[in-house]
């Protein structure tokens, strides 16, 4: 690695966690899943079952194996969540008409509903976690996100 990085690698002799990137990454994810986690309380959700059903709205009718890769989670846990949904009431599953090995799954009625008050929630954090951040500057914070998860992605 060339030394243009060394101000930001934890193995530096004068190293200052303030400078190590993914510090700020993990600071910021847990403390952004706390705050929705606490919001979503309330209706009895969680921060694991609110990305499936994110997810489940962006892509209607992923396969369990689809939700797994959408929030980089193990597929056993995926599963857990997904049946944990159904038995909800707001997820539904049946087996693919193509290749009966794939569980696809969709939302319900109640699973829309609720994904429309999770919206609303977040909404309500992402506008407190972006105060004092201009439009551009969430714009170019997002193109340097996407660029460091392709590099890790290799």
């Amino acid at each position: 690695m060339t030394k243009k990085y060394n101000k930001f690698l934890p193995s530096t002799e004068n190293f200052n966690l303030e400078h190590f990137p993914y510090y700020w990454v993990t600071q910021v994810h847990a403390q952004y899943v706390q705050n929705v986690d606490h919001a979503l309380k309330k209706y009895g959700l969680d921060n694991s079952r609110r990305r499936i059903l994110l997810a489940l709205k962006a892509k209607p009718q992923a396969s369990v194996s689809d939700l797994s890769e959408m929030i980089i989670s193990k597929m056993s846990t995926t599963t857990k969540i997904v049946y944990r949904l159904k038995d909800e009431g707001l997820v539904d599953t049946h087996c693919c008409e193509d290749d009966a090995r794939i569980t696809r799954v969709v939302l319900t009625d109640k699973g829309q509903e609720t994904t429309q008050k999770i919206n609303d929630l977040t909404h309500v954090v992402l506008e407190q976690s972006f105060d004092g951040l201009t439009p551009l500057q969430i714009e170019k914070m997002l193109e340097s996100l996407k660029q460091i998860f392709k590099n890790l992605a290799r």
